[in-house]
């Protein structure tokens, strides 16, 4: 059954007032260890091993080699034109296992790339809602895989593909839609939880059982929820552009455990989470990091002006920009 959950404004200030800190020293820094010129905006990358893939914006698809991690080289590209597409891309998303790549025409459909017959590079087609705002892909087996959408008209959107050996070809064999309060922007998965971001109303979480995904509940945050990056099933960060950031803990229970508004006086985009080390993009106030602490403490760690930035991911021990003035690559020093 739908569980809604309301957060009271008397006990979030309080929370609030309790949990943040000022800024006041041992600030981190920041050193540059890598930059690549995308030609296009660097919208989103995603990181397998010492291969990148990168959503060049109106430059296409493009895959990095960093196994020399200060000299990173182009190993291919895609423009729109090879795609058979018009307009940028802004996400791309890599399963290893099955070596495909997705990558998300903006607010049309995801692209299916087929980058397992040896070094080609095979565009097999476009599918799901045409007004997908962000996908996740799961992979069930080596000759199947589920996307999950966030529908921008439709709610939560799936589609399950599978391999066909006879024809060499992947056909998409289940799917369905589920309604949401809202209209999707983003969407997260971890196990068989997933949440959408519902722009002015808040997040909303489904649960998926056999089969089966039904909405669990949903909460209600200040400012635009944007993006959502899980931890596990319980803990996730959500950036809600003027509303800032939240951490949420949703425990075990129908009732919400705990949760910290940070970031207020600035516009994010999406939280990036390595351990303690939060980074934030910020658009066009750049980067911005914090520390959270295992007492749901969240501590501001500096500002870095780098450019506008769309995206970031912690790997390698390093933190990944994507960013209007291409990728960037940052070593934090505490």
């Amino acid at each position: 059954m739908t569980g809604i959950r309301t957060i009271c404004a008397g006990v979030l200030a309080a929370l609030i007032m309790g949990c943040m800190e000022p800024v006041t020293e041992n600030l981190w820094t920041l050193n540059r260890i890598a930059q690549m010129e995308t030609e296009g905006y660097c919208r989103d990358i995603f990181i397998s091993g010492d291969s990148v893939f990168v959503a060049a914006g109106q430059a296409g698809v493009q895959l990095w080699d960093i196994s020399s991690i200060t000299t990173p080289m182009k190993v291919w590209e895609m423009t729109l034109s090879d795609l058979g597409v018009s307009k940028e891309i802004t996400q791309v998303e890599y399963e290893a296992s099955i070596r495909q790549l997705f990558a998300l025409e903006s607010n049309e459909r995801p692209i299916h790339i087929d980058l397992s017959q040896d070094d080609s590079v095979v565009v097999a087609g476009q599918f799901s809602s045409e007004q997908t705002k962000e996908f996740r892909v799961i992979t069930n087996s080596s000759s199947s895989f589920t996307v999950y959408a966030a529908d921008n008209d439709d709610g939560l959107k799936w589609s399950r593909f599978d391999y066909d050996p006879g024809f060499g070809l992947w056909f998409n064999s289940a799917g369905d839609e589920i309604p949401s309060h809202g209209n999707p922007n983003g969407i997260d998965i971890y196990e068989n939880e997933i949440v959408l971001t519902l722009d002015q109303l808040g997040i909303e979480a489904f649960h998926h059982d056999a089969g089966n995904i039904s909405s669990s509940y949903r909460i209600d945050l200040d400012g635009n929820a944007r993006s959502i990056t899980m931890i596990n099933g319980d803990e996730f960060y959500v950036a809600c552009e003027e509303g800032g950031a939240y951490r949420l803990n949703m425990g075990f229970s129908s009732q919400w455990s705990s949760e910290i508004q940070f970031a207020e006086d600035l516009y994010v985009t999406h939280v990036a989470n390595n351990k303690y080390q939060l980074a934030l993009s910020c658009s066009g106030n750049g980067l911005v990091l914090y520390e959270a602490d295992s007492d749901f403490s969240i501590y501001e760690k500096g500002i870095h002006d780098i450019g506008y930035v769309y995206h970031t991911e912690f790997s390698k021990g390093y933190l990944f920009a994507a960013t209007r003035e291409g990728l960037q690559i940052f070593e934090i020093v505490e």
